[in-house]
């Protein structure tokens, strides 16, 4: 991600200096999860549930399957929407581009050094990687 697209985000999201205080209450991120059947589009959901449960005030979860509603009511509330790929079929960013949406950002789990494999292949260590990759944006 270019330097001016993360300050961007880092500036409508709230995060400053890394933290995740939201400022004046602006800025909270729709993270759109593929949730596919392999592990990274499992890991993606895993990932995003798990910041959206413990940063509720700036995160909010939404699976890219059951359609990109989730994604246009959070736009209408002024969120940013974070399209959270599993792999290069980049499943959530083509659900909302089916609905005439596009992410703000975009990130891809296999571009963070997460192969894809067996759907049973789901570690914590990778979700945590995922959420420090979500947070660094």
């Amino acid at each position: 991600m270019e330097a001016t697209e993360k300050n961007n985000l880092e500036a409508q999201s709230g995060t400053v200096n890394g933290s995740d205080a939201p400022s004046r209450g602006k800025g909270r991120i729709l993270i759109f999860a593929c949730s596919g059947l392999s592990n990274t589009g499992k890991l993606t959901m895993q990932a995003a549930s798990t910041l959206a449960f413990r940063r509720p005030n700036v995160y909010r979860a939404a699976v890219a399957h059951k359609g990109a509603d989730a994604a246009e009511d959070a736009l209408s509330e002024g969120f940013r929407v974070l399209a959270l790929d599993g792999c290069e079929d980049r499943c959530a960013t083509k659900k909302l581009e089916e609905a005439g949406l596009q992410a703000d950002c975009s990130l891809m789990v296999t571009e963070l050094g997460i192969e894809k494999t067996r759907p049973s292949d789901i570690k914590n260590e990778y979700v945590e990687k995922i959420i420090r990759a979500i947070r660094e944006l």
